[in-house]
């Protein structure tokens, strides 16, 4: 199938497109700035890369009218309603096609906040208070297409490989820095999927029977419930941190300790059965030492 993936330059992206590319789909990718040596790594393994940029449809409206599935990974931080909807519109103003096209949208379990169930299923909605739970809205808004068949992924916090923007490589930053600040409930945990496990489960969403996931929500995570602060343990031990671990309350501005300060922990059940997705890799915590020598490889090679 011919599979177009914005934020191919971001995390969830760029192993989407490479485990896409590597079971035999042809992959194109949105970037607006094509020349991060990163995205060398893409071109080798065949990811055609277009310049553009998702808040300006004119820029790939051609390449989603080529397109058998299109997925979105990346979030507009500056502009997250606009982005979000110019992608919408293009979408439903494509031409009718038989089979539809397939739209896999992908938000987190982030959008949550504080939440009176301890582990949240794909019924579970967001505290309306919470920053992020607009996204909720926007995913809304995805699944009401008529002119696509969307399936909305929510994935847990992502660790392994390059560590592009994982929470568990700030801590490795920071240990390597000589100051670990734990800020924040220090009893609180979040459900975490190893990126290429992410990326399975993209490939799933593609290749499954439109009836399986046609209007779907689905949770990705591990089954492990650790606390943050034994991540971020483990995550210095990895490091080499042999300096005190200080704890402080949250900071404003700090997201980590602001926006998810509560346990994020979901179930991913339904994947499980649905997709006839599991998480393979060890989780954070096991896989912590593993984890640090791919983040500090890809730190010299780009």
């Amino acid at each position: 199938m011919r599979v177009f993936v914005t934020g191919v330059s971001g995390y969830a992206g760029f192993y989407a497109a490479l485990r896409l590319a590597a079971a035999g789909h042809t992959v194109t990718g949105l970037v607006r700035n094509p020349e991060q040596p990163r995205l060398n790594i893409l071109r080798m393994q065949q990811v055609a890369l277009l310049n553009g940029d998702v808040c300006q449809p004119d820029s790939y409206r051609a390449e989603l009218e080529r397109s058998d599935v299109v997925i979105h990974t990346m979030l507009d931080k500056k502009r997250p309603h606009e982005a979000d909807r110019a992608l919408f519109a293009a979408l439903q103003g494509l031409p009718a096609r038989t089979p539809r096209r397939r739209f896999i949208y992908t938000t987190g379990c982030s959008i949550f906040g504080k939440v009176p169930v301890a582990t949240m299923d794909e019924t579970t909605e967001p505290n309306p208070e919470h920053p992020l739970a607009f996204r909720r809205g926007l995913e809304r808004e995805a699944l009401a297409l008529t002119n696509v068949g969307t399936v909305v992924l929510r994935p847990g916090f992502m660790f392994g490989n390059d560590g592009y923007n994982s929470v568990s490589t700030d801590w490795f930053a920071m240990a390597e820095a000589g100051d670990a600040v734990f800020r924040g409930d220090r009893e609180r945990g979040w459900s975490w999927i190893h990126i290429a496990d992410l990326a399975e489960a993209y490939r799933l969403a593609v290749e499954a029977d439109d009836t399986a996931v046609s209007g779907e929500i689905f949770h990705l995570g591990d089954q492990n419930r650790p606390r943050s602060v034994d991540v971020m343990r483990a995550c210095l031990d990895a490091a080499g941190y042999q300096g005190e671990l200080r704890f402080e309350g949250p900071l404003r501005g700090d997201n980590i300790s602001m926006w998810f300060n509560q346990n994020e922990f979901i179930t991913p059940q339904k994947a499980r059965e649905r997709l006839g997705w599991q998480a393979r890799h060890d989780g954070i915590i096991a896989s912590a030492k593993p984890v640090y020598a791919s983040w500090k490889a890809a730190q010299s090679a780009y």
